[in-house]
């Protein structure tokens, strides 16, 4: 890890330090608490992905999920807009966790359409980041998280039982 960390915070710093030099005058504008503000929300943008990453588990890219499910990739946004697929967007493509699939029917679980639309009802519009961390999150009731439960091929129904509970209490 200590190597990772060297890389990370020397890339920063390489990177940081060519866009000040390129951007003197617009930065010599800033006060020192907007300066240390923007240094801040730039080093949580750094590491937001890998944070989002260890959040939503294992997940495939819109590339492998169309390979998978032998489908366009047009007809793979199509289910997310849908509802019917569980799709979180990253950079160049959009991914997907693992959980939502069949391994051996090469096809989404009817559960993940239920989750999505659980969420949907309750709460409009449903932020795919905040949807699939709740999948890889202990919930008391399972003694385990969703992802976990259907992985063990547990009765997926109490799955999108407590979705709907979850997505009641986030909506009051």
């Amino acid at each position: 890890m200590d190597d990772a960390v060297a890389g990370l915070h020397e890339g920063f710093c390489e990177r940081l330090g060519a866009l000040l030099g390129r951007h003197e005058d617009a930065i010599s504008d800033l006060t020192f608490d907007e300066a240390r503000q923007l240094g801040a929300q730039g080093a949580e943008a750094a590491v937001a992905p890998l944070i989002w990453a260890a959040a939503v588990g294992e997940r495939w890219s819109t590339t492998t999920v169309a390979e998978f499910l032998h489908v366009t990739r047009q007809a793979l946004h199509k289910r997310v807009v849908k509802g019917t697929v569980l799709g979180v967007p990253g950079r160049g493509t959009t991914w997907f966790p693992v959980w939502q699939f069949d391994l051996d029917a090469h096809e989404v679980r009817s559960v993940a359409a239920e989750i999505i639309a659980a969420f949907r009802d309750e709460l409009g519009a449903v932020d795919p980041f905040v949807l699939a961390s709740w999948a890889t999150t202990d919930q008391p009731e399972l003694d385990m998280s969703p992802e976990e439960w259907l992985a063990a091929g547990k009765d997926p129904t109490e799955v999108t039982r407590i979705a709907r509970r979850t997505a009641s209490e986030l909506g009051r």
